[in-house]
């Protein structure tokens, strides 16, 4: 497939795709690496907090148990109070309020508190890098948004994109490898990579489009807004009693037979006006989930309508799922995995490309080489440190790809440097695997462990011979492969 397109709007598109992603190339590499991984949080969770009790199903019982232990450890009653069920990704329970939370076991007893560590840190590294919330993500959105602008100047700017679809030459300059790569991969990855950034960027603007949405159509007035968008919550005065969720979860079961739960929350609670909520997913739905209501004592009043009501609230309730993968079950996941790591690799060539061209060889070609290998380092690092040490994951982060940017500055060496790091990457990774399997070995209570420890010794095979050939290869004046974490 060829498209027709005047030379001067090419070379123009050309020149706006190098400038767009030379401003967003480290901050995408970063979004697209930990995303990626975030993909398999839930796995990672189980992983870094072996030895809870695991279950695929929770009785009605055992829920109502796991409200009553809380209230038992508890003295404050809580606006909302949650149990969040098994399912297949994490078959664990948990209850939790805004402050406090444990995990339980199949019979609702409360076991160890969840640790805010690595994963933790992980998950907010992606959504909004760590800054202050609202600025990070926005930030972050900014970064979706002109992954869409890269994306439509790139097929613009290569007009034999798709003719050249399996063109892959090796072997020859730099920059043709770099570009075959970099061009290869955004093909074969297009729509999941479009989808990606339109959703990674609605993320982060949303709340701007709520408050212009309001401003415009509603007074100002948000809470009006969103009870169009998702539904209004019903309004209760009635005699206070305590709330009986486990008559909630079997009326579920029998309004909706065909429904997976996968969380509870007591709203308003402890007060005339409490009510219950379950979520549950509907086979055949994207929609995260329905939302359905019931009163103190459990009796079913309706619906929100997330997956049957308007096909643009069934649209925005299905955004968190479509942008992570969280549907379809382990396939889905390692499918957007792989597609993940693709466009990690694709900002990593981006930049490769432009910097092969420049053909400079100064401190921008040693910074993005520490960048490029120093971000995978420090995540390895940092969950060493985290789960052995009980280290904060965040610090360890932070210094060690700073650690990684100076050595390579100092370096002066590029390919030399992203050896070096690769070399080190591979050592982390491999003792990350091997101090799980020794020292949490009895704890193992789930295959997820054992595979993604696999998956590290794997990994670190990998980055051992990348590392052994850039170190090869020290003597000649090329840029630092590209990474994909």
């Amino acid at each position: 497939m060829k498209l027709s397109l005047p030379p001067e709007l090419v070379r123009r598109s050309l020149d706006a795709h190098s400038a767009i992603g030379l401003v967003i190339g480290a901050l995408m590499y970063l979004i697209c690496l930990t995303g990626t991984l975030t993909v398999l949080a839930e796995s990672f969770e189980r992983w870094e907090q072996p030895g809870v009790s695991e279950f695929y199903e929770a009785t009605p019982e055992a829920v109502a148990n796991a409200v009553d232990q809380y209230r038992q450890r508890v003295s404050e009653t809580p606006e909302s109070l949650w149990v969040v069920l098994p399912v297949d990704t994490l078959p664990r329970m948990h209850v939790a309020d805004m402050e406090q939370e444990w995990w339980t076991d199949s019979e609702g007893y409360l076991e160890e508190p969840p640790t805010e560590g690595w994963t933790h840190m992980l998950k907010a590294l992606h959504v909004h890098l760590h800054l202050p919330h609202n600025i990070g993500l926005i930030l972050v959105s900014a970064a979706g948004a002109m992954l869409i602008a890269l994306i439509v100047s790139g097929l613009l700017a290569h007009p034999r994109l798709f003719r050249d679809a399996f063109k892959l030459r090796r072997g020859g300059a730099r920059r043709l490898e770099q570009a075959d790569l970099h061009n290869r991969l955004s093909v074969w990855g297009l729509p999941f990579h479009l989808m990606i950034a339109v959703t990674g960027a609605f993320y982060g603007l949303v709340g701007l489009l709520v408050v212009a949405a309001a401003a415009l159509f509603y007074e100002g007035d948000r809470d009006a807004l969103f009870s169009d968008v998702y539904g209004t919550d019903p309004v209760l005065e009635a005699p206070l009693i305590q709330a009986n969720p486990a008559e909630a979860m079997r009326s579920l079961s029998r309004i909706a037979p065909e429904a997976t739960p996968i969380y509870l929350v007591i709203q308003k609670m402890d007060t005339r006006g409490q009510f219950m909520e379950i979520a549950a997913t509907q086979p055949g739905r994207l929609a995260y989930s329905e939302m359905y209501r019931f009163d103190a004592a459990g009796n079913y009043l309706g619906s929100q309508g997330l997956t049957s009501g308007p096909v643009g609230r069934q649209f925005l309730y299905s955004l968190y799922r479509i942008h992570f993968g969280w549907f379809g079950g382990h396939f889905t996941r390692i499918a957007w995995v792989m597609l993940g790591l693709a466009l990690t690799v694709v900002s990593a060539t981006g930049v490769n490309i432009w910097l092969a061209r420049r053909a400079k060889g100064d401190w921008v070609d040693d910074a993005w080489a520490g960048f490029v290998w120093g971000s995978p380092l420090a995540l390895g690092l940092s969950a060493l440190a985290t789960l052995a040490f009980g280290a904060t994951p965040l610090p360890v982060f932070l210094a060690t790809l700073g650690a990684a940017l100076i050595y390579s500055l100092w370096q002066r060496a590029p390919r030399a440097a992203a050896g070096i790091l690769q070399m080190l990457c591979s050592v982390i990774t491999a003792s990350l695997a091997a101090w799980h399997w020794a020292v949490l070995d009895a704890n193992h209570i789930d295959p997820v462990s054992a595979v993604i420890n696999s998956v590290l010794l794997g990994t670190a095979m990998i980055l051992l011979v990348m590392g052994r050939s850039n170190l090869g290869h020290t003597t000649m004046p090329v840029q630092p492969q590209a990474s994909a974490g």
